[in-house]
């Protein structure tokens, strides 16, 4: 599980830096919440880090 969070979190600082320096879109699939995605990732992949720490 926390494997799954860290690669989370590595592809919402990718999809951040490649979208604002390279102005390339990984998740152009999202629609509209495709500008959220960076966010989304890493929370969702911080949490994901934090829910198996505490077993």
């Amino acid at each position: 599980m926390q494997i799954v969070g860290y690669i989370l979190i590595a592809l919402g600082a990718i999809d951040f830096l490649l979208g604002n320096f390279a102005q390339i879109n990984l998740t152009g699939f999202m629609g509209a919440a495709s500008s959220f995605s960076p966010i989304i990732l890493i929370v969702v992949g911080g949490l994901l880090t934090q829910v198996s720490n505490k077993k």
